[in-house]
């Protein structure tokens, strides 16, 4: 059968072929868990939604799991890039810790469902574990947790100080994550001046940083 019969295969996509499929995927993936959750999610159902033939997208994510830590690394890297624009008018060191720990906080205060997806998202059928055995996926903030670590040198190398003591860095993005759980997921804080709250916890947490003090009560859950 020649190149134009009903089996001849279709032309590999180009590079911008497929980020337009991945950008287009995430956007069907998003609302499907918008409408219900993790359990909506369906390749068959999404290959329709994004209109390609399952198999294709198959090609690109085997598994539920392979799409979920797609959706997972393009939302967290959304986050990161609106959390480093902020450094731009940001001068001193403890500015800048400030700025981007406060633009991170905020993406997710005005996407709240991405939040659920990437935080909150809980083991729910057998595909989401690797066929290796290995334990369930889990998101990975490696480009926030290394811009926070360049941060939090900085400004220990503008108060000449000691560099950051181990783990200060895990305790911020701990710390952050708490304030966003608490916000968003509690209904007793849904009336709460979140700005102002978001504020006071960003001027706490870079004044843990700034002093050797606070950087020991940081790392001590702030007593």
């Amino acid at each position: 059968m020649d190149g134009n019969g009903p089996r001849a295969q279709r032309a590999r996509r180009s590079r911008a072929e497929q980020r337009e499929l991945h950008e287009r995927t995430v956007r069907a993936s998003l609302r499907m868990f918008a409408e219900g959750g993790y359990e909506a999610l369906s390749m068959r159902k999404l290959a329709v939604e994004v209109g390609v033939p399952a198999m294709s997208l198959y090609r690109y994510f085997p598994t539920k799991a392979h799409l979920v830590r797609h959706i997972w690394a393009d939302l967290l890297l959304r986050a990161h890039r609106e959390a480093l624009s902020a450094l731009q008018a940001a001068k001193s060191a403890s500015a800048r810790l400030a700025a981007y720990l406060g633009s991170w906080m905020q993406y997710w205060l005005d996407n709240r469902e991405h939040y659920w997806v990437v935080f909150a998202i809980r083991d729910s059928g057998r595909d989401w574990v690797d066929a290796s055995g290995d334990d369930a996926p889990r998101p990975d903030p490696w480009r926030v947790l290394g811009t926070l670590a360049e941060l939090v040198d900085g400004c220990a190398a503008e108060r000449a100080g000691s560099p950051a003591h181990p783990h200060v860095v895990e305790a911020l993005f701990c710390k952050t994550l708490g304030f966003l759980t608490g916000v968003i997921g509690m209904a007793s804080l849904a009336k709460t001046d979140v700005d102002g709250l978001k504020q006071s916890m960003v001027a706490e947490m870079v004044e843990q940083v700034v002093s050797d003090r606070g950087v020991l009560q940081l790392e001590n859950g702030g007593a």
